[in-house]
């Protein structure tokens, strides 16, 4: 298969080095586009796009400020 497959909520968080709890908060909160398949709730499967990963991940990046770095 290729490397761009979907991956699960435990995929993903072992990815981003979170837990997969942050992940399906993510989800929840509608930061993380992911896809729900089957049955809504708790019964339906998440899969999640690497790229979207990759996406809030760098969206969470925060740049150290210039007066700290060090010369």
């Amino acid at each position: 298969m290729v490397s761009d497959r979907r991956l699960t909520p435990k995929q993903a968080a072992e990815r981003a080095g979170v837990s997969a709890s942050l992940v399906y908060t993510w989800c929840a909160e509608g930061r993380l586009a992911h896809y729900r398949l089957g049955a809504e709730g708790r019964r339906g499967r998440i899969m999640i796009d690497p790229t979207d990963l990759e996406r809030l991940m760098a969206e969470c990046r925060k740049e150290r400020h210039p007066l700290l770095a060090s010369s």
